[in-house]
């Protein structure tokens, strides 16, 4: 055999070796991108189970302090109303993050986080604006000299339907809040931490 017929067959060696190598490197790196990528996922799925409950116990501990805070003077005075408020601001703060819901992959438990959240928002909501529309009428209504009695009944009629809704309200939102402690429950193994338990008024 001539010397050219074994350089060939060296080249051809070498070059089985250079193509496998290259293989094997794209193969270890793909491999590295998905385990990296796995990890990346676990973690901002953790990170994401944090904030959640953080909030919904949050949201919960300062609904509860409000609603003890009725217990002790004007049941709908300033101190439980700016309890309320609160509240509503930690709601608004899940409201500006709902988008860290896509990290949590089970899609059941995405769909019964969000709706617990807006069924607390809701309440809150019709809460806070109650008391506003409750405040001004009973204000005008105290005006006894300058109103007609067919006004006087139509705004009567209107308090009734404000506190109404504002009593239905706050008993929606104690029934949602019970909901709180088996949604955690899911959230503490995903975030491999224990949020605080607040038993409900």
């Amino acid at each position: 055999m001539r010397q050219s017929a074994f350089d060939f067959v060296g080249n051809l060696d070498t070059l089985l070796a250079v193509v496998i190598g290259a293989m094997l490197a794209t193969i270890g790196g793909l491999i590295g991108e998905h385990f990296e990528d796995q990890i990346e996922r676990r973690r901002l799925e953790r990170d994401a189970a944090r904030f959640f409950g953080e909030i919904l116990v949050s949201i919960d501990a300062l609904v509860d302090r409000a609603l003890h805070s009725q217990k002790f003077g004007d049941p709908w005075g300033p101190v439980t109303m700016r309890l309320f408020r609160t509240a509503m601001r930690e709601a608004e703060v899940y409201d500006r993050n709902r988008e860290r819901l896509f990290d949590i992959t089970s899609v059941e438990l995405r769909a019964r986080i969000h709706f617990h959240a807006i069924s607390e928002i809701f309440p809150l909501e019709a809460i806070i604006e109650g008391s506003e529309q409750v405040a001004a009428i009973t204000e005008i209504l105290d005006d006894r000299g300058s109103l007609s009695q067919e006004r006087r009944q139509k705004l009567e009629e209107r308090l009734g339907v404000w506190l109404n809704s504002r009593r239905t309200a706050i008993e929606f939102i104690r029934d949602e809040r019970e909901k709180t402690p088996a949604i955690c429950s899911e959230l503490e193994k995903l975030a491999r931490i224990s949020f605080p338990v607040i038993p409900a008024p």
